[in-house]
């Protein structure tokens, strides 16, 4: 059995980056180290908190400990044997969908034929809302979340009606999606109205 408490700590120095850059950066770090090593990472994107938590848990890496202290995100993560880093490949492809999901949503608030929502629900991580949308199989639609919402990287599901927001929330939540709240736009800004 391998010694981990006798293995070097190395670290990641990356405040003044945003999302999606930091857990980028740090998922090709991890994917370089060999079982047991360990690497701590300094982030000063608000999100990264929530993002390296949920890709520990996809990855199967192990969250030693997360805190936030003076403005950064400190978070110390040791590897794990037979864990599932995302390629750079899928990195090159994600910020693909980012720009996919912008053109959808010029073109969804452009077109004069199409019914703009009004509601729009909130994940608790960007890869929930991409899982979401796969399995809602067209029913509603993903775009790049409002800054009025959240100002920092995301998504959200949008849709037209509260009943039927509420509707695909409840549903996304029994099926275990990290869903977050239902937020409504009223003029130029957005209002939590559900939970």
């Amino acid at each position: 059995m391998r010694a981990f408490e006798e293995t070097k700590e190395q670290e990641l120095d990356l405040t003044g980056l945003m999302c999606p850059l930091p857990i980028v950066i740090t998922s090709e770090k991890m994917r370089r180290l060999k079982e047991g090593e360990i690497l701590r990472v300094v982030s000063t994107d608000p999100g990264f908190e929530r993002d390296i938590y949920n890709w520990c848990a996809q990855s199967g890496n192990e969250l030693i400990s997360l805190k936030k202290e003076e403005g950064k995100v400190i978070a110390v993560l040791r590897k794990r044997v037979n864990t599932i880093e995302p390629s750079l490949w899928y990195w090159i492809k994600f910020h693909s969908l980012g720009v996919k999901l912008h053109i959808r949503h010029t073109l969804m608030m452009i077109n004069p034929f199409v019914k703009k929502p009004d509601h729009f629900i909130t994940f608790s991580a960007l890869s929930e809302g991409i899982r979401a949308e796969k399995y809602l199989k067209g029913r509603a639609k993903l775009i790049p979340i409002p800054d009025e919402i959240d100002p920092h990287c995301g998504v959200v599901m949008a849709v037209r009606g509260y009943e039927e927001a509420k509707k695909i929330y409840e549903e996304l939540q029994r099926e275990g999606f990290g869903v977050e709240a239902i937020y409504k736009k009223e003029g130029k800004e957005y209002r939590r109205v559900y939970p």
